[in-house]
């Protein structure tokens, strides 16, 4: 049981020591993930706050298969 507290106690204080590093454009930033994924609300958000929701992932672009068939 004491090993339980000992580590919830190690986790929160690095939760709070990461968030207390965070500026105030990377808070910005992550209050807008919920709209990084679909441009079009993104977009309405940035028309209606002013806050620009950058975009975080690029899709990966899919590989050729290593073979090809042949009819």
């Amino acid at each position: 049981m004491a090993m339980l507290i000992f580590f919830t106690v190690i986790a929160l204080l690095g939760a709070a020591l990461n968030l207390t590093n965070l500026s105030s454009h990377d808070a910005e930033q992550t209050a807008l993930l919920p709209f990084a994924d679909d441009p079009e609300a993104a977009r309405q958000m940035t028309a209606e706050t002013g806050l620009v929701c950058e975009r975080v992932v690029r899709p990966a672009e899919e590989p050729e298969p290593p073979y090809l068939w042949k009819a």
